[in-house]
């Protein structure tokens, strides 16, 4: 419809996105260095991509969870090289939480399938 028409899809003002989501920076399972894991995560997997259909940047990435979490990783590389020497066994500690989470969700789901 928007191909077709856009006069009828014309913004009148333009949306500003004020994120109003926050990751608290040590919080146990989740804080900067867990976001941190997911980007570089995200990052090392290549499956998101920028407007011009390459793999996003490492800074790419970073940027956007700053931005829509409101918080700072100072130096994303830095936080790569923080997860990268942990010991292996805790290699993906906050995907571990995050799946542990989705675990017991799923089961206290009354809605299955």
């Amino acid at each position: 419809m928007k191909i077709r028409h856009p006069e009828s899809f014309v913004k009148t003002e333009e949306s500003i996105f004020e994120p109003n989501l926050y990751i608290m920076p040590k919080s146990k399972g989740l804080g900067i260095i867990g976001l941190a894991e997911l980007v570089v995560s995200i990052f090392l997997s290549n499956e998101v991509k920028d407007r011009n259909g390459k793999p996003a940047s490492l800074i790419q990435l970073a940027n956007t969870f700053e931005y829509v979490f409101n918080c700072k990783f100072v130096s994303i590389y830095d936080k790569r090289a923080e997860i990268y020497n942990r010991k292996s066994y805790n290699l993906t500690k906050s995907l571990d939480f995050l799946k542990g989470t989705l675990e017991r969700g799923r089961k206290g789901n009354t809605f299955n399938k």
